[in-house]
């Protein structure tokens, strides 16, 4: 799954990175982004992308009140589930990172780890988006490469620049899900980091630094 992630790069270089106009909002970046939160994205446009905050954790009608926002979907069944299959081939969107937390299960207990691709460039997980009074999103997911099995079974689905345009495209899921990247070849690492972010008021450099 994906529980938590970072978004810090510097606002021109996410610009320059995902071909964006002026935003309509401030942007803060974040060292702890976490469930529920306003996070920032990318949705297709007539002639060119658009940013957009959604609020992460979809929330369908029938949905009991009280119950958690889906925060993931699972690739493998995206176009099944009836929480996602009307969004799927309509709704689907970027969600800007550059790194993410897992927690590894280890001697009874967890400890999280801080996960980044390609020396901490900026990235887009795929995502998808639901209409209303606030606008939401979730991250699909996908299993884990083999680099990080060790760290948790499954892991976001990671876009590259090539297909983060199909994704955003207008073609059906059908014709683009077997496109999307082989997490295999890609340069992740990853490293041990405090619990400071286990509680998501925490939001400072500190969350990423390494520890022993």
């Amino acid at each position: 799954m994906c529980g938590r992630f970072t978004l810090y790069t510097p606002l021109d270089e996410l610009a320059e990175r995902f071909s964006l106009q002026e935003l309509p909002w401030e942007y803060a970046p974040s060292f702890n982004v976490a469930p529920t939160q306003m996070v920032f994205s990318v949705l297709r446009g007539q002639n060119s992308r658009i940013p957009a905050l959604l609020r992460w954790g979809l929330t369908p009608p029938w949905q009991k009140p009280g119950s958690r926002p889906l925060i993931n979907a699972r690739l493998e069944t995206v176009a099944e589930k009836p929480s996602f299959r009307s969004l799927v081939n309509t709704h689907r969107c970027l969600i800007l990172a550059d790194g993410f937390y897992e927690w590894k299960a280890e001697n009874g207990g967890k400890y999280p780890v801080y996960i980044t691709l390609d020396g901490g460039k900026p990235f887009a997980f795929a995502g998808l988006w639901q209409e209303g009074d606030v606008p939401s999103c979730t991250i699909i997911t996908q299993p884990a490469s083999s680099f990080l099995q060790p760290i948790h079974h499954r892991m976001p689905v990671i876009l590259t620049p090539e297909t983060e345009q199909l994704w955003l495209s207008n073609l059906p899921f059908s014709e683009i899900g077997t496109k999307l990247p082989n997490q295999e070849e890609r340069p992740f690492a990853y490293h041990r980091v405090s619990t400071v972010v286990n509680s998501p008021r925490n939001n400072s450099i500190e969350c990423i630094a390494p520890v022993d």
